[in-house]
């Protein structure tokens, strides 16, 4: 993984613990990990503060000791997952996944790469313009602009 990697996939799920185990499953089988690493990675960043972020936006956490670049998994669930809130109140059901190392090195251009990205979750009109997406493969689109 020597470039920004943004993988995709859709799902259909009503709660963050099925998404959580999607999440790992499709990580775990990506990087041949620990599924249960993962998946514990991505409960304890939450436990410690809700990734949701507004209108359907959440960017949960894969944090792994692996020496590794970082990337994304974005994933579009087609129902709204009832169990997650944003902080405009709206349910989550589209999800920024951020896979990165313990240890990042903040000079490699995968780590820019993916800062670039995530910066542009700030701005309304990249936020209005995922949510017209039909799928995960269009967010992707959106975010590569």
């Amino acid at each position: 993984m020597n470039e920004i990697l943004l993988e995709s996939f859709d799902m259909n799920v009503t709660n963050q613990n099925e998404a959580f185990q999607i999440i790992a499953t499709m990580v775990s089988r990506k990087m041949n990990v620990s599924k249960v690493a993962v998946f514990k990675s991505l409960l304890t960043r939450e436990k410690a503060a809700n990734t949701a972020l507004v209108k359907g936006v959440a960017i949960p956490h894969i944090i792994l000791n692996y020496n590794f670049s970082p990337w994304l998994l974005i994933s579009k669930s087609n129902t709204l997952i009832s169990d997650w809130d944003c902080l405009d109140n709206s349910k989550v059901n589209k999800l920024i996944c951020l896979v990165v190392p313990q240890v990042v090195k903040k000079s490699s251009i995968s780590f820019k790469g993916v800062i670039d990205i995530m910066t542009k979750l700030a701005d309304d009109a990249v936020i209005k313009e995922i949510n017209k997406a039909k799928n995960a493969a269009e967010i992707v689109q959106i975010l590569k602009r």
